[in-house]
């Protein structure tokens, strides 16, 4: 038998030890780490705002206005051209469900569409990266869905009763999002809470063994939607490293802020809520071994050890590729160097200041149950251009 000639060869993030994650996988890691802190800022909104319909509704109300304000003449163009979507078809709001099913596969929301038709489009999910967060957010995407079914309909606003009626993070097995068109079914134009509802017509459920894991990026290294226009891995990967956080984190905070009685007590809360979050992601000591060895930490370096903290920090910024460099890496002080622009604007059109209070909170907290209580983390010239992640020993009699 003859040998290959050359090896296979794959994308790769080298942890600072050395050790090779597969490109893939650094993708699904990334994608549900955004998730997971998009669930942090859910619960800042959910102590400030007590009440499920009030906070639900201004979320839907902010994320269906900055998707309606994309809406041009030019932009939509663009759109129809991406998607190659032809001129004989009746561009109508049923076009809107090429945004939602494609961002869905983008952000690895693993299923099908199970209908695609003028009258009714039916999305079924199996995962979702996003079923952590609660259920403001699956009724917060309906939103969401509402403006891209909005700017494709040509001559009214509302052609469709849009419904996810099942939902993972609600506890159901599927996510599944039902559009229907309203002149054909008699439905009535709904309120923010009305989207949880029951479609008109029956649903399909895929048996479960035919059921998948992982969305399209993964299972095939592409996306291809109804018209056969495809969007590559890498594609996909630059797009929900910045895109995952406008609609799961951006979006949502410009109404949460709101919540609060000024900016003093929304930093109160998010950094009470970041704190305890970060200390339970190490909490138990398999934890912290199973990070050692998913990194490749060499057995001679101990448990007290700052270089453990940095090497996990630099591995998530560079799996959400976000430009950054060692410039210390010491048992007893590491550093990393990144500009606020790189760390904040992950979407350059929309920043996100937060994104460094609740990382520096969240990365101090988890250092004192990943490495040690003396050892914490904290930024230096945040509120400038070039910024320094400093892990180290700092003693503060106020220590949260």
């Amino acid at each position: 038998m003859a040998l290959k000639e050359k090896l296979d060869r794959a994308d790769c993030v080298e942890t600072v030890w050395g050790k090779l994650i597969p490109a893939k996988e650094c993708y699904e890691f990334g994608v549900r780490h955004i998730a997971a802190f998009s669930a942090n800022v859910f619960q800042v909104m959910r102590l400030l705002e007590p009440d499920f319909e009030k906070r639900t509704e201004a979320i839907c109300e902010v994320a269906y206005g900055f998707n309606m304000a994309a809406s041009s003449d030019q932009y939509m163009n663009g759109y129809y051209d991406e998607w190659n979507i032809p001129e004989f078809c009746d561009r109508t709001a049923w076009l809107g469900a090429i945004w939602g099913d494609s961002g869905d596969e983008y952000e690895n929301m693993a299923g099908r569409v199970i209908q695609f038709t003028h009258d009714r489009v039916e999305k079924e999910l199996d995962s979702c990266p996003w079923d952590i967060v609660g259920a403001e957010m699956c009724n917060m995407t309906t939103g969401m869905f509402t403006a891209n079914f909005d700017l494709c309909s040509k001559d009214n606003q509302n052609e469709v009763q849009l419904n996810m009626c099942e939902a993972r993070g609600c506890g159901d097995r599927h996510c599944r999002v039902v559009a229907e068109r309203r002149d054909v079914t008699g439905l009535p134009k709904q309120d923010w809470m009305d989207h949880m509802q029951q479609p008109a017509a029956p649903v399909h459920q895929t048996p479960e063994e035919r059921t998948v894991r992982d969305g399209q990026i993964l299972r095939n290294g592409r996306y291809t939607n109804a018209f056969g226009e495809e969007k590559s891995f890498a594609w996909a990967y630059h797009w929900v490293m910045q895109m995952g956080w406008v609609w799961s984190v951006s979006f949502p905070l410009v109404a949460i802020r709101d919540m609060a009685d000024d900016e003093d007590e929304f930093l109160r809360i998010l950094r009470i809520v970041f704190s305890t979050a970060g200390k339970n992601e190490f909490m138990d000591s398999f934890a912290v071994e199973g990070l050692r060895n998913y990194l490749g930490v060499p057995h001679e370096i101990g448990r007290k050890d700052a270089r453990i903290m940095a090497g996990y920090i630099k591995f998530l910024l560079d799996c959400q590729l976000v430009p950054c460099e060692l410039t210390a890496f010491e048992k007893d002080e590491c550093r990393i160097h990144v500009t606020a622009d790189d760390f904040n604007g992950r979407y350059e059109m929309a920043p996100l200041d937060e994104l460094t209070e609740g990382y520096e909170t969240l990365w101090h907290n988890a250092v004192k149950t990943m490495v040690d209580p003396e050892f914490s983390v904290w930024f230096e010239n945040k509120d400038e251009d070039e910024m320094e992640i400093v892990i180290g020993h700092r003693i503060d009699k106020r220590m949260i």
